[in-house]
This record gives C-alpha cells, sequence and structure tokens, in this order.
C-alpha cells in the first residue's frame, strides 16, 4: 500500500506522497491523486503540526499527491526507498519548474535543503535506479520468452481416497460385489485467452482414473428394485462426486473437455458459444448456489450438493447461451445445449445406428430460459424452466438422481421422452460467514414410441436446502451440510408391450417393494492449508437408495486434496 512520506526539513516538517512507492504494497483502490489546496484533503487541519509544510508544497510546489477519499493519512509509516521515491517525484518537479522559469517560485534556501537531502540520499536513489532497471530488464525477458500474450494457464489436480463404508451389500441377490477404498485423481489444465479484455476463449484439457457409477472401476451400489424383478442389474447414480465423472474409460487418457468462448454484445447483452461439453452453468449467473465450482475440487464433494440438478437435464454438448440485463439486479437467461451436435448422421430408432438422432436441431436437445433476480447484494432467486428432448441416454448428466428418474426406459420402446421442468431456486448470504441457498425442481417426462401408441408419463421430483460456512476456522476454508432429495420419479407409466412383465401394472413405481423417498445428507470441510493446496474431509449419506428401503443406507467416505495453480 502506498504510505504517506514525512520528514524533518531543517526543522520545518514537510510531507508528500510519491507517484511511486518502491518496495510497498499497492492496493487497488488505493490510486493517488493530485490535490490544487490542501483543504482538498478532509483529514488535514488548520492545527496540526505539519499544515504549514504541507500547505507550503501543495500550493507551491504542486507535488503532494492524495487519495481519492479525500484525505491525506499523514500517520501512517514509510521506508527509506519510499521517501526517495517520494524525494524524487518533488525534485523532478522542482526541475520542471526551474525549466519554465514562468514563476519565481524557487528559493535559495529550498534549493540548498533539496540538495542536502539528494545528497543525503543518494544511495537510496541509486538502488531505487538500479530495481527499476531490473524490473525493466526481467519485463523485457519475460515479453520474449511468455508462452502468450493473451492466453493463461489455470490448472487443478485433484487427489482423493474414498470408499463406501456401508451400504454396498446385495439384497436382490444379483451378483453385486463390495467395494474397496481407491485412490482417485483428476487433472485440468485450463487455458484461457483474452483478446478485447472483456472476451474469454476457455479450452480444458483434463484426464482422471475414476469412472462414474456404472461404468467398469466405478462405485456400484443400491441396485435398481424395478429392473431387479426382471432379474437385471443397474445401479443407483445417487452420491456421485464431482470428480467422478467426464473421462475417458481408459484410466489416464487425455480428452478435450469444454470450449467456450464469451464476449459481450453491447452493454447489457453477453453470449456463450459452446463448440464442446458447454453446460448451462457455465453461462448462467452464478446467483444461488455457495458450493457451485464447475465440478472441481474446492466446493460439495458430492454434483448433487452443488446445485439444482434442472441445469444438468441433457446439458452437456455444443450450443449458446445468453444473458440480458433487463434492469439492476434483474436478468433474463436462454440457453440451448445440443449433445449430439457434431454428429450429422440420421440416429433415429430404426435406421440401425442406434437411438438418438444427430446434429445440432435433429437430435438430444436442452433449451433453457430463466429470470435471475437479486434485489439486494446478499439475496437472490430464481425461475427456470427446461425443455429437452432425450433417448438412450440417463435424463440428469453428472450422475444425479435414482434409476427410475434418469432412464425410465419401460414407459416406451427406445427410451425416447420429452421433459418439461420447472425450478425455483435462492441464496441468502445471512452474513459473511453464513449462506442458505435450496431449490425446488419438477419435471414432467412424457415417453414417445415410434408408433405414438404406448406413450406413457414420469413424474421427477427434487429438492434440497444447503447450509454454507464460508472463512470457517480461518479465511479460505468452507464449511458445508447439504440435506435434500436427489431426483426421484413418483410415477412411471408402463407401456402396454411391457406390462405382462410387471403383472399389469401401469406404473413402475407401484411395483417397488418398499418404496421410499431417497434422502441426501452431507457434511464437509474445506481446510485451505495455502493459497494453492486445500484438503476437504467429508462424508455423504444415502437413505432409501434407488427409492426402496430395502437398499441398506449407504455411507461414502471422502478426503480429497485439491492443488490449483
Amino acid at each position: 500500500m502506498l504510505k504517506v512520506l514525512s520528514v524533518s526539513l531543517l526543522a520545518t516538517p514537510v510531507l508528500f506522497i510519491p507517484s511511486v512507492a518502491s518496495g510497498s504494497q499497492i492496493e487497488e483502490n488505493d490510486t493517488l491523486e493530485q490535490v490544487n489546496s490542501v483543504s482538498q484533503l478532509s483529514d488535514v487541519q488548520p492545527t496540526d503540526w505539519a499544515f504549514i509544510a504541507l500547505q507550503s508544497l501543495v500550493e507551491r510546489y504542486g507535488c503532494v499527491a492524495g487519495y481519492p477519499n479525500g484525505t491525506y493519512r499523514g500517520n501512517r509509516a514509510m521506508t527509506r526507498y519510499e521517501f526517495a521515491a517520494g524525494l524524487n517525484a518533488c525534485l523532478d518537479r522542482v526541475n520542471e519548474l526551474i525549466a519554465t522559469a514562468t514563476v519565481d517560485v524557487i528559493q535559495k534556501e529550498d534549493l540548498a535543503t533539496l540538495q542536502r537531502l539528494q545528497e543525503e540520499f543518494s544511495g537510496e536513489l541509486a538502488t531505487l535506479r538500479g530495481r527499476v532497471d531490473a524490473v525493466e530488464s526481467r519485463t523485457e525477458m519475460l515479453e520474449s520468452q511468455q508462452f502468450s500474450t493473451t492466453t493463461k494457464l489455470y490448472g487443478e489436480a485433484i487427489f482423493a481416497i474414498t470408499d463406501v463404508l456401508s451400504g454396498d451389500s446385495d439384497p436382490f441377490n444379483l451378483g453385486l460385489t463390495p467395494n474397496s477404498t481407491i485412490f482417485a485423481n483428476r487433472v485440468r489444465l485450463n487455458l484461457v485467452s483474452s483478446f478485447t479484455g472483456q472476451d474469454q476463449l476457455k479450452i480444458r484439457l483434463q484426464a482422471g482414473s475414476t469412472p462414474h457409477p456404472q461404468r467398469a472401476g466405478g462405485f456400484r451400489y443400491s441396485a435398481d428394485p424395478i429392473l431387479a424383478q426382471l432379474g437385471a442389474l443397474q445401479t443407483t447414480q445417487e452420491g456421485s462426486q464431482t470428480f467422478n465423472h467426464e473421462f475417458p474409460d481408459e484410466a489416464g487418457n487425455v480428452e478435450i473437455g469444454t470450449i467456450s468462448y464469451k464476449f459481450p454484445v453491447g452493454k447489457k447483452l453477453k453470449a456463450a458459444v459452446f463448440a464442446h461439453r458447454g453446460e448451462h452453468v457455465d453461462y448462467l449467473p452464478n446467483v444461488f448456489s455457495t458450493f457451485n465450482d464447475e465440478d472441481g475440487g474446492s466446493g460439495s464433494l458430492s454434483a448433487f450438493g452443488q446445485y439444482s440438478p434442472i441445469y444438468r437435464i441433457v446439458s452437456n454438448g455444443a450450443g449458446l447461451g445468453l444473458n440480458y440485463e433487463l434492469s439492476s439486479g434483474i436478468k433474463f437467461s436462454l440457453g440451448y445445449i445440443a449433445p449430439n451436435a457434431n454428429s450429422p448422421e440420421d440416429l433415429t430408432p430404426g435406421s440401425g445406428n442406434g437411438t438418438t438422432a444427430g446434429g445440432l436441431f435433429n437430435g438430444r436437445y436442452s433449451a433453457l430460459a430463466q429470470l435471475s433476480i437479486q434485489p439486494s447484494r446478499n439475496l437472490a432467486f430464481g425461475l427456470t424452466y427446461v425443455n429437452s428432448y432425450t433417448a438412450g441416454a440417463p435424463t440428469f448428466l453428472n450422475d444425479v438422481g435414482t434409476t427410475a428418474a434418469n432412464s425410465p426406459s419401460l414407459i416406451s420402446d427406445n427410451s425416447r421422452r420429452e421433459i418439461n421442468a420447472y425450478g425455483v431456486a435462492g441464496l441468502w448470504q445471512i452474513s459473511p460467514k453464513f449462506t442458505i441457498n435450496g431449490w425446488f425442481m419438477y419435471a414432467d417426462q412424457q415417453g414417445r414410441s415410434v408408433d405414438s401408441q404406448n406413450d406413457e408419463s414420469s413424474d421427477v421430483y427434487s429438492y434440497a436446502i444447503a447450509l454454507g460456512f464460508p472463512d470457517l476456522g480461518k479465511e479460505g476454508n468452507l464449511g458445508g451440510i447439504v440435506a435434500g432429495v436427489p431426483p426421484y420419479a413418483t410415477s412411471s407409466g408402463v407401456s402396454s408391450p411391457f406390462r405382462p412383465f410387471f403383472g399389469g401394472a401401469t406404473d413402475l413405481i407401484d411395483t417397488i417393494p418398499n418404496s421410499s423417498t431417497p434422502v441426501h445428507l452431507e457434511a464437509f470441510y474445506k481446510h485451505k492449508l495455502s493459497d494453492n493446496i486445500s484438503v476437504t474431509p467429508g462424508v455423504i449419506w444415502l437413505i432409501s437408495p434407488n427409492q426402496t428401503s430395502n437398499n441398506p443406507d449407504v455411507v461414502i467416505g471422502t478426503v480429497r486434496t485439491t492443488f490449483t495453480f
């Protein structure tokens, strides 16, 4: 921070502020401004012992500057280097006045005093000049050898020890084996470029060793009770952690992650274009969650604990996001994401190529509209609507929700479904060290068969409340508690060809033995060891996973270490 300089000059106090103070810490809001009268300095009074000297420097020489808030801060400490820098600033001003010689303001006594000061601080001035020369030389070297003038590299590496502590038994006798303690890792490298200072191009590279549930190598627990009636094993997607997805099936392979370009269109409209792996949360205002960190290693352990699952509905692909500021504190957002945007092939059922159509507008998609309202700095809420289509893939990406909520594959053939979802979310910062956020979401999934004669529907709900404790223990720490209900189906119709397999039932949820609402409980504490290293121990507790109390409660323990650079 720039500091006020003071010295006794021939028994007359002289005070001034340098334009640059070498060796001091400069705060962003402490930019100095030239003053023309000592009366402009609110904290300087005629009764102050240095008032006359300061008035002389201001009005005779004009080499005194104050802070933007109109203060001088005359009692602050200084170093000899700072004094030398300030003295040099006044000498430059005196030389300027002598050169112009338009006003007879320079007195012989003053010149003699300044000469003695210059001689006394000659060593400091020489050192200061040497430092400036060294900085200039170093700057030239960095400019010639730097990676890019427009691009910066940001990285994150996560090491985690995690295990299913209890609940991975096999109550349906489907051959489910217990899980073992694993050591997981994930590394992300983000190349962030700006060409105008207001835009941002981001290219992400990532690799990891821990696939998410239902993939080879991932945790598997809590079989789906609906498919279990047919002797088929399908485990739940609940409890997935933020580092458990978006990887190639082979550990260690490097893949391209998010590719996006964000830029302003006028003063009120901002746009984001996604070429790969874009999600709705990548462009929406982040005002509804304390734990949203782009599925990183600094927020909640679970993906469910980050924000409302409505933002995860078929949300991973190419597309566009827009944010328009209607007025102060009110924004309207629109977005469109297409997971199969890069595929020109017709993949519709019956083509022999799969279960989903390709292209930007002829395949799976997720269209979102949201109104974000922030009436005060500490309070924000939003209303969200999502219209989506998917087939052959989970409804909610990144592993949140029960099997019935994600893959109602029996509501119609090929699991083609249209989705209309509605949600509300809010965040209240009660104090700098305590926040509350929560959400409620409802999704209506309409099954669409090829002949449109066996269409059925599914109702899905999710809601939660999360308590955040920023700076718990010390600055940079974060404590969190999440309690909620992950996406689950309250009804799931059965198309007529499948009803004989379930005793003629028309609703699959009615066939679940000991059907129960699933619950997600989570507690974690991120402890900041340094500016670049944090450790987060925590536990995730799943009650009635996959919508049945026949499945035992699942407890997942994790110690996550995050390195940022």
